[in-house]
């Protein structure tokens, strides 16, 4: 799997402010900063936990089934999600951030327990 840049400012956001947040809250929230800033969110990665907290937080809407039965695909909003069991917590990819025109990404740490 190819590697991509993560920006020296896009550590987990897990400030005792998101530790009080949701899970769905705190992604809803960097999916807004991000695209305000004028980035293109091109998929979220999430490891089984962090898609088991979005089930449980958002119900069965918050990640919902590609319709067409023959694409396995999942979407959070307008953003494709898919399942890493190489990374922990959930990573935004983005475009536009690096010169390069490279893809990087922004991770988002859970809430506390």
């Amino acid at each position: 799997m190819p590697t991509h840049p993560q920006r020296a400012d896009s550590a987990p956001d897990i400030t005792p402010d998101a530790a009080e947040r949701r899970l769905t809250d705190t992604l809803d929230a960097k999916l807004a900063e991000l695209t305000a800033r004028g980035l293109e969110v091109q998929w979220i990665e999430s490891c089984r936990d962090d898609l088991t907290r979005l089930v449980a937080e958002g119900g069965e809407a918050a990640i919902r089934l590609d319709p067409d039965p023959a694409v396995d695909r999942a979407w959070y909003g307008e953003v494709e999600i898919r399942h890493t069991a190489t990374r922990d917590m959930t990573w935004i990819f983005v475009r536009g951030e690096v010169a390069s025109g490279e893809v990087s990404a922004h991770v988002i740490g859970p809430p506390a327990a």
